[in-house]
């Protein structure tokens, strides 16, 4: 899995070390051990996102398995360096060895993990992380019930799913309404991106998009998307010509 194996610098080993060890040393009380191992996976987190930032991944991991302590700060930092550069198996792989040693996910940690499963089109994981939301009580947190909308739309055969779930959320925000939208877009069912989007402005969120609309490339990119698939060119031009800033999805959609 990682042809070269580099050591951790041996000042940055021996501080973690030392402050996993500052009370076996000095004989504190517990409460001084917490507070150590407490400080040895901040310090250690900090250095494995330092490395995961500049694209040190082994360096990341090697560190990260020589930790004996690790906490789920820990874990999903590394999770997520995995599927922020589309590493998606090694992050699902990491994600399951978290859970079989009984750490606890947080809502970032499964958002993560659905991000993994979307890529790697597994609706079978997505399920298994679905189950591990409802178990730990983590349905209702909308970094989770977003990620979990975009798996559904993602990788069942309809957006029957995906759709039952979003009747569900209690909770919605512009990135919940984008993701529906973007299901539909994306299997070229663009009337029914459309009949959600209306649905959107129904629902009291027009305001909302009229004032951080153009600034919300995402958002943009998907209602021209869908206006020029279903031919109302008029309106992915105004559309277009509203937004403060383009990038090449957007130029690409219009242009094509």
């Amino acid at each position: 899995m990682y042809t070269s194996r580099k050591i951790v610098p041996l000042s940055i080993k021996n501080s973690l070390q030392w402050v996993q060890n500052y009370s076996t040393w000095t004989k504190k009380p517990f409460t001084h051990l917490s507070e150590g191992a407490k400080r040895s996976d901040i310090l250690a987190t900090n250095v494995i996102q330092s490395f995961l930032e500049k694209g040190l991944f082994n360096d990341a991991r090697v560190l990260f398995d020589e930790m004996t302590e690790r906490d789920v700060v820990m874990w999903t930092a590394m999770i997520c360096g995995y599927t922020s550069c589309n590493h998606h198996v090694h992050a699902w792989t990491l994600f399951c060895e978290m859970l079989n040693k009984g750490v606890n996910p947080n809502a970032f940690t499964l958002s993560n993990g659905l991000k993994a499963c979307k890529t790697m089109q597994c609706l079978a994981c997505g399920g298994l992380v679905h189950g591990v939301a409802i178990k730990h009580r983590l349905e209702g947190s909308l970094y989770v019930d977003n990620a979990l909308l975009d798996m559904y739309a993602t990788c069942c055969v309809s957006m029957e799913d995906a759709c039952s779930g979003f009747r569900d959320m209690k909770k919605k925000n512009m990135v919940t309404w984008t993701t529906l939208i973007t299901g539909y877009t994306h299997r070229g069912d663009v009337y029914g991106g459309l009949q959600f989007f209306r649905e959107m402005l129904l629902a009291n969120t027009g305001s909302v998009i009229k004032n951080g609309l153009e600034s919300n490339l995402p958002v943009m990119n998907s209602i021209v998307d869908m206006y020029s698939r279903c031919g109302f060119l008029s309106e992915a031009n105004e559309y277009f010509h509203e937004m403060t800033e383009k990038d090449l999805i957007m130029w690409n959609t219009f242009w094509l």
